[in-house]
């Protein structure tokens, strides 16, 4: 049962070459980019200093040395957060290289995703899933931008679908682990190796309809910086 007095770690994933932006992120980290005149990183660190943390992990790699001018501009004196190198690698590697400083239950997140949502009734959903599961992830239903169009084998259009809902759930990160899956990710080849074979059917799924905030292309780049507040 979730406590004010359990902590947990975080480990943000800031190493990705954002190549899908470029070239926006020649030489900025992804998380870097400012919205609101502000790195977007330093909005999704200050979400997670609401709880009673433990340790949160900057898992870098790419144009690292802005990861650090970052930490030491709005976090000089902060001893909670610490940055690893992983260079360029794998987010099992990410998790394995940082795993020393991982204490606690802990969640791994994107560094460039933010969830509108209450970070400490999450961890109560969390901590009162079945002790055999490995952890939770956030998940949303995602309606597409376009509309889309049904086809026969020879090109002619059956139907038009004007912007569905799609079927499966995106996933949007904030994963809460417990501990003990340390072991299970230092054993895997891969993250995806580690989802879909060492956790599978052991990790839940938090349905939100909260608004959240990503961005993979420069046109959603530009869009966040005038819905984020």
């Amino acid at each position: 049962m979730y406590t004010n007095k359990k902590k947990i770690d975080v480990i943000l994933l800031c190493g990705g070459k954002g190549e899908r932006l470029r070239p926006l992120t020649s030489s900025t980290p992804k998380p870097l980019l400012k919205v609101n005149k502000k790195p977007f990183l330093l909005y999704v660190i200050n979400n997670f200093l609401k709880l009673d943390v433990g340790t949160i992990v900057l898992a870098a790699g790419y144009r690292i040395e802005k990861i650090k001018k970052f930490k030491k501009k709005y976090f000089k004196n902060n001893k909670k957060i610490i940055i690893i190198d992983s260079g360029n690698a794998d987010i099992a590697q990410r998790i394995r290289d940082s795993s020393h400083l991982i204490k606690n239950d802990f969640f791994v997140c994107y560094g460039d995703t933010y969830i509108k949502m209450n970070l400490k009734n999450y961890l109560k959903i969390f901590y009162r899933l079945n002790r055999n599961l490995d952890g939770i992830v956030t998940g949303a239903y995602y309606q597409l931008k376009f509309g889309i169009m049904k086809k026969t084998k020879k090109n002619i259009i059956q139907k038009f679908k004007e912007k569905p809902i799609i079927q499966d759930p995106i996933n949007l990160g904030n994963f809460i682990f417990r501990n003990k899956v340390l072991k299970k990710i230092h054993r895997s080849k891969s993250w995806i190796d580690f989802l879909n074979r060492s956790s599978k059917n052991k990790i839940s799924i938090f349905i939100t309809k909260k608004e959240y905030f990503t961005f993979d292309s420069p046109r959603e780049y530009n869009e966040i910086k005038t819905t984020f507040i």
